[in-house]
């Protein structure tokens, strides 16, 4: 089977604010991890047509590159193929391969099985396979934890590469009460002076000796000291734990340090747009680069960005980040 036309034997479909998602699918397997990590999303309806169309095959091995050298490539990791006008193709050599039609709001792949045991690889391939859709649609994915305390006056984006605190940061929020936006992307929209995170669906996942730091995450730990992480749902643990929107109030990047307590260090706007652009700006889709550089810049321009230094005592971090939020 080709990227090209996957037959889908099952669909669902979801209200992503104000667009209506269908997912596709052929393969049991594909369709349940699918609905687990949309649960949080309303259904959407079946009589009009879908916004954004993303059909997905499962297959054992992935189909082979397209011809040519790719126009971008991370690693040997992922590669992209510009072939034609709007038409986009992203190979991943281990996981599977997907085509966006960028003028239809369509992506159709193929994943292999890998995808689906690899640990948050198959999240990470449907938000490739919607972010480009959703970038013309005027939403930016970020990759961050980001989060809300009740009465949502804020929301807080945690910021940071593997090993940073981020998912720590954002579990000792949801422990003291905070509401979800998005464990791993975000939505970023500009609304006037302001630019609102829209939530983005999807599971948590944390290692063993992360989940034991929480009273409430311990009986999900089937296997302490393992180096494999958890997967599993935020509802199921903090009933009514998703917000659906909150203005950006603060950025926060965060850095494990031996220290004994923690510490918020101002950050000027050029740093703060230097350490966010990786996580952020896909290089490879240079038409929608200066409207993303324009709401970054107003993301930093209207909430403040802080160096955020841990130190082990989780329970006070609520307090101080909630401190960094709009009155």
């Amino acid at each position: 089977m080709t990227p090209g036309g996957p037959a889908a034997a099952d669909e669902c479909r979801w209200q992503l604010h104000d667009l209506l998602v269908a997912g596709r699918w052929s393969g049991l397997a594909l369709g349940e991890r699918w609905r687990a990590a949309f649960a949080s999303r309303p259904p959407g309806g079946a009589a009009a047509a879908p916004d954004l169309v993303l059909a997905l095959a499962l297959a054992a091995a992935p189909p082979p590159p397209p011809a040519g050298a790719p126009d971008f490539q991370q690693g040997d990791l992922l590669a992209y193929y510009l072939r034609s006008a709007g038409c986009v193709s992203a190979h991943f050599p281990r996981f599977g391969q997907l085509r966006l039609d960028l003028a239809a709001g369509r992506t159709e792949g193929v994943l292999t099985t890998a995808a689906l045991a690899a640990q948050g690889v198959f999240e990470d391939l449907v938000a490739i396979g919607l972010s480009p859709h959703l970038r013309r649609r005027g939403r930016f994915l970020l990759h961050a934890f980001a989060a809300c305390p009740p009465g949502a006056r804020g929301a807080v984006l945690v910021v940071g590469g593997i090993g940073a605190g981020k998912t720590t940061t954002g579990l000792a929020l949801l422990h003291a009460g905070w509401k979800l936006l998005s464990n791993d992307s975000p939505m970023l929209r500009s609304e006037a002076s302001r630019v609102q995170v829209l939530a983005y669906p999807g599971l948590l996942s944390a290692y063993p000796d992360t989940l034991a730091r929480f009273p409430e995450l311990q009986p999900l730990n089937a296997a302490p000291g393992a180096r494999q992480k958890v997967l599993f749902a935020a509802e199921s643990v903090y009933p009514q734990v998703w917000a659906d929107s909150a203005p950006a109030g603060a950025l926060l990047f965060p850095q494990i340090e031996p220290r004994a307590s923690h510490a918020l260090e101002p950050l000027p706007a050029p740093e703060a747009l230097r350490l966010i652009l990786p996580h952020a700006v896909e290089q490879w889709d240079r038409a929608l680069i200066p409207a993303h550089l324009a709401l970054l810049n107003q993301l930093i321009q209207s909430a403040p960005a802080f160096r955020l230094r841990l130190a082990p005592d989780l329970d006070a971090l609520p307090a101080l980040l909630a401190a960094t939020l709009p009155a």
